[in-house]
Order: structure tokens, then C-alpha cells, then sequence
């Protein structure tokens, strides 16, 4: 057995039996951990019909197979189920302490079957695991329930992952919360978790730290060198995400309004600069030297005395710009709000957004308004939504049921403004003018989604890079569709190898730029002994995308849900340095499974399936194409 490898843990809510196995290393080398051995765990597991809030579905909680292991920017946990919101792939990556904390008690992975007949806690410490009653907990917001939680079991440096009153309301865009500042934010997971009864998994490791060889420290300096080297960490390593936003409204890619215009004359008012006033220190994730995270506190105005955390680069989007909200400090606070409640700020700005566009269409009639002030950046009228989703009342009732699903509901054609792929809400470029990422949205396993595909390069590398790289020099060019199905693939590929081994986006993509996953191969073989390059790892998160691939069809998708919605095919941008772009989608989709090995249906070619190593898998699981 590996010997730094975790057990996989199986704990059944319905019966409350707990059994504790060896993960078959043969899986672990062909998937890795994290989000390749959730797929592989998920694929196996879940079957259609299965509701996405029934008992019958897996929520499945994944480290990533470096993290413990002594690696640097390696403290993800991978979070997975059919998704509430999609009803496909539920996909969710979470940093913090946990997965740290999880694999130092001896766990890989947590697989969450059946629902429990009450509240319950799962507690996890010395090696073992216990259900707890948490009735006590229930109704409590997550910042409540991880102080009451170290309270109440004793320990200050316990590590908590819970859910709020929008996972117990079962909101299908629910998130579940890992400490105050870190979420497992997309695809409704507090939801799933919210409908097992589960309120928390509290973890408390064994205060070691696994020795690592000589010459893997080695590794690790250089490896740790090369982060804090990279040209823009300083920057990132003092505003996190939030330092990015001025440069997309200058780049005219700044989701504005509901996506109505790509630039936002506030922007100043939001950007991580002026945010930084409100800072009183900046955090980090175990054994990661950026430090991206940072905790606020205002001292002045509506909102002086609040504390919390310094929002994110999509958060500050989908709360800010496309909302056309211009208030600094209510900012902060709609941002704190969403994660004591518990709910994911991308979708919450997503369906606000929408809210507040179709009323000022003339869509949204006052009877389903509940008269509210939805005029633009009317931050009080967003915390009342905010709180109306939660409990799932009133015009927010229909705004939980994310924009997909409340667009139907509003009708009067409000679909045309509810901009989602799959179900899920669209994060905060303005496709329009990326057509890689646009390509991303409408491909991305999960729904629409940037993070899942990370395809920075279309605007980090130089036709040079991009020739060497995949073969394909114009696909750098923004406006351009050409190149953009190799490159996607690179992206996607890359995406799910880091999201399985465990390590940071932000350093190894935003910093270093690592899309050959090089260093990322030269750190697993010194960490682990295996013989492994950055071809191979690129080799198992192709295997990944495609057996997630494989999960979503064999869940009722299909290629016409690799669209965006008609806007940013049919009108173009209507100013600033990206004015006269919409997205050429089709041409690009082919090129993408082209890339991948699928036919023109989008299911992969049998050569695929052997290449990848996959066709006994879907011949045991799925004798019949899906």
C-alpha cells in the first residue's frame, strides 16, 4: 500500500454504521486522489434515477493526493455529488486547513451515504470517526457553529466544514463553509449535505508533520522558490484575487450589469486597492507562501464593527459589478453575509443580477417583486433578497431555485436574460470577449464555470507558447475561435490533474503558469517514488475530464447543452475596447471534441475509451451507451 495515502472511509447517516478501507492502488495511480478519485468514486457509486437531495445520492470528500504528503500549495479537498442545481456533475474544490487536518488523522476521502433521522455532526479525531447529535447546531449560521464547535469539543485549532440555513433549506446553489474564509462554493454541496441531515464534519489531526527525504525537501525549496519568484506574486500575495478586477474593466471583460456592458465606471470602488484599507492581516492555507486571503474589519459608516473576510475575485464580480453595486463596505458585508448563510456568492450575484435586469427590462412585475427597490447596486435591497433566498420566500423563494429554473417562473422572456450553462450560474468574464473562455463555459464539466477549466493561458501566453505548447499559434488572439478547442483542452486537462493531486490554481496557473504540469510531476515523483512526468499527469486529467464526461451524459446530457445563451451569440459588446465581439461557438465546440477524441455527439470514440484506459470501466458500469 502507499504508504502516504489515507483510508476511504464510508459512513452510511441512515444506519449510522462507519467502515474504514484501503483505497486499491491501482485506482489511486490511474486517478490520482481529489477530483480524480471523486469522479472514479462518483462514477461507480451514483446512478440514474437518482434525486440529487435523496438519500440514495454520494457526497463524497476527497484530499488531494498530495496533500500531507509534505507539498507545497497542497491543502485542497475535493467535494462531489449529483448536483442539486444541475443535476449532473456536482463539482467543488475547497482549500483551509481540512483536507490537511483530514489526512493527518489517516482519511483520504469521505464518501456520505443515506440521511440521518436528525441533525447530526461527524467528528473525526484519533484516527477514528463518530456521529454526533447536532440538534443543537441546527438553524445556526457557519461562523456560529464552528465557534460553538471548538467550544463545546475543546480544541481552538479544530478544523470545521459546515453549513448554514441555506444548506438546511436545501437552496440547490448552497455551499458548505470550511472555517469563515474558505468555500466548496459551486454546484449546491451545502444542499446535498443540508438533505443528509449532516450540519458539520469537524477534524482534529494529529498535531505531526510526515517526514519528508532530503532530497524531496529539495524539491519542495525549489519548488517553493519558483512561486515566490514568479513575476506577479507580489502582487497576488497582497490582494488575493481582488488586485485583478481594474485590470478586466480595462480590459473590457468585467462582467457589468447582468452582463450588459463589459466595463464598470466603479470600478475603483471595488478593486482590491481600495479594499486593502479594511485589511488587518492576510492568511494563508497550510504551507503555501502567497497569502491571498486577509481578514477586514470597518471602523466607519453603515457597517462599522463588522468583521470577516476579504472577498474573492469572483465574488467581488458577481456581487459588485454585475450588479452594478458601487459600495465599498457594503461589498464586504454581502460577501460575509453569503458565507455565514451559506451560499454560494457567485450564484447569489448571478440570480440578484438577473433579478434587477428584468426588472428594469419591465419583465418583473411588482406582484412577484414583493415591492422591493431593485434599481442597480441597491445593496439593502440585495440583503433582503439574500435573506429571502435563504428561507426560501417570497421573490427570493424564486430566485433560489437558481436563474435557470426562475427565469420559467418569471416568464415574459425572462430566459433570454438568465445566463447560466447547465443549470449553473456564469462567473465573471464576459465571454463575448474571450472566447476561450467562452468555449470553457459552455464545455466545463460542471456548468458554466471559469475555475473548473482555468484557460488563463488564452491571455497569459505568447504565440510562441502557444505553438510549442498545443500546436496553435492564433490561440492567443481574444477574439478569435481558432486554436481555442486545443487549448481548452490543455486548460481542462491541466485543471483536473492539479484538482486530484491537490494543489493551488493560483500559484501553479495564476503565479507560475505551469501548464506542462513539469515542476508538478518533479514534486509527486520526489514526494511519492513514482516514476511520473507532465505528460503522464496531463494523460490522467484527460482521464479525468473524460470519466466526468462520461458521468454527465450517462446523467441525461447531451451536446446541446454545450451552448451559451443566445446574448453572447447574438449581440455583440456594445463598447469599450472589446465593443463588435460575440462568441462563434460552434466551430469552437467541434474543434473541442475533436481535441478530446469524441464524435460529433460528444461521447468519446472507443479509441478514446482504450487510450485512456477506461472501457472496462464503462462496460462494467454502463453496458449501454447513455
Amino acid at each position: 500500500m502507499l504508504g502516504f495515502l489515507g483510508r476511504r472511509v464510508d459512513v452510511n447517516l441512515s444506519d449510522g454504521t462507519i467502515r474504514a478501507s484501503d483505497l486499491p492502488e491501482e485506482r489511486v495511480r490511474a486517478f490520482l486522489a481529489g477530483r480524480g478519485l471523486n469522479a472514479w468514486l462518483l462514477y461507480q457509486a451514483t446512478r440514474p434515477p437518482v434525486a440529487p437531495l435523496g438519500p440514495e445520492n454520494v457526497l463524497i470528500l476527497s484530499c488531494g493526493l498530495l496533500t500531507g504528503a509534505g507539498a507545497p500549495v497542497s491543502s485542497r479537498l475535493h467535494v462531489s455529488a449529483m448536483s442539486p442545481l444541475t443535476g449532473i456533475l456536482g463539482s467543488s474544490n475547497v482549500g483551509g486547513a481540512f483536507a490537511t487536518q483530514l489526512h493527518a488523522s489517516g482519511f483520504q476521502c469521505l464518501l456520505i451515504h443515506g440521511r440521518a433521522q436528525r441533525p447530526v455532526l461527524l467528528y473525526i479525531h484519533h484516527g477514528a470517526a463518530e456521529i454526533l447529535d447536532a440538534t443543537r447546531l441546527w438553524g445556526q449560521d457557519t461562523w456560529e457553529t464552528t465557534d460553538r464547535l471548538k467550544h463545546d469539543l475543546g480544541h481552538d485549532r479544530l478544523c470545521v466544514m459546515t453549513i448554514g440555513p441555506g444548506g438546511e433549506n436545501l437552496v440547490p446553489f448552497a455551499c458548505i463553509m470550511a472555517d469563515r474564509d474558505h468555500a466548496a462554493g459551486r454546484t449546491g454541496m451545502g444542499a446535498v449535505m443540508g438533505s443528509k441531515n449532516l450540519k458539520a464534519i469537524a477534524v482534529r489531526g494529529e498535531d505531526h508533520r510526515r517526514a519528508v527525504e532530503p532530497l524531496a525537501r529539495e524539491t519542495v525549496r525549489s519548488y517553493l522558490s519558483a512561486v515566490r519568484t514568479s513575476p506577479r506574486y507580489q502582487t497576488v500575495s497582497t490582494y488575493g484575487g481582488s488586485g485583478d478586477i481594474r485590470w478586466a474593466h480595462e480590459k473590457g471583460i468585467l462582467a457589468t450589469r447582468n452582463y450588459r456592458e463589459a466595463q464598470f465606471e466603479s470600478v475603483d470602488q471595488i478593486d482590491g486597492r481600495t479594499l486593502q484599507k479594511y485589511v488587518t492581516r492576510l492568511k494563508s492555507c497550510p504551507r503555501c507562501p502567497v497569502h491571498c486571503k486577509a481578514d477586514v474589519l470597518i471602523n466607519h459608516g453603515e457597517f462599522e464593527g463588522l468583521g470577516g473576510t476579504r472577498p474573492e475575485f469572483e465574488t467581488i464580480i458577481a456581487l459588485g459589478s454585475k450588479c452594478g453595486l458601487r459600495h465599498t463596505e457594503a461589498l464586504l458585508y454581502l460577501s460575509n453575509l453569503c458565507s455565514r448563510l451559506g451560499i454560494d456568492t457567485v450564484s447569489t450575484g448571478g440570480v440578484i443580477a438577473f433579478a434587477m435586469d428584468v426588472h428594469d427590462r419591465g419583465i418583473l412585475g411588482k406582484q412577484k417583486s414583493d415591492g422591493l427597490d431593485l434599481a442597480w447596486g441597491n445593496h439593502r435591497t440585495m440583503t433582503t433578497l439574500i435573506h429571502q433566498i435563504v428561507a426560501r420566500k417570497g421573490l427570493g423563494g424564486i430566485l433560489s431555485h437558481g436563474v435557470g429554473k426562475a427565469a420559467p417562473i418569471i416568464g415574459r422572456g425572462a430566459q433570454r436574460f438568465a445566463y447560466h450553462t447547465k443549470g449553473l450560474e456564469l462567473t465573471g468574464y464576459d465571454p463575448r470577449a474571450l472566447m476561450g473562455t467562452a468555449l470553457a463555459y459552455a464545455v466545463s464539466t460542471r456548468g458554466g464555470d471559469f475555475t473548473s477549466v482555468y484557460p488563463i493561458a488564452e491571455y497569459r501566453w505568447s504565440p510562441e507558447e502557444a505553438m510549442k505548447q498545443v500546436g496553435a499559434a492564433d490561440a492567443v488572439d481574444p477574439a478569435s475561435p481558432k486554436g481555442k478547442g486545443v487549448l481548452v483542452k490543455r486548460a481542462m486537462i491541466t485543471s483536473a490533474a492539479l484538482d486530484a493531486l491537490g494543489l493551488c490554481k493560483i500559484p501553479v496557473l495564476t503565479l507560475m503558469e505551469g501548464f506542462d504540469l513539469k515542476k508538478e510531476a518533479t514534486l509527486t515523483k520526489a514526494l511519492t517514488g513514482w516514476d511520473i512526468d507532465g505528460d503522464t499527469l496531463l494523460h490522467i486529467g484527460e482521464r479525468i475530464a473524460t470519466l466526468e464526461r462520461l458521468f454527465n451524459l450517462r446523467c441525461g446530457g447531451s451536446p446541446e447543452d454545450d451552448t451559451l445563451p443566445q446574448t453572447f451569440i447574438e449581440e455583440p459588446i456594445g463598447h469599450g475596447p472589446t465593443e463588435g465581439r460575440h462568441v462563434l461557438l460552434d466551430p469552437m465546440v467541434r474543434d473541442f471534441y475533436t481535441a478530446m477524441g469524441w464524435d460529433e455527439t460528444g461521447y468519446p470514440l472507443e479509441e478514446t475509451l482504450d487510450a485512456l484506459d477506461l472501457s472496462d470501466l464503462v462496460r462494467q458500469t454502463s453496458p449501454d451507451r447513455p
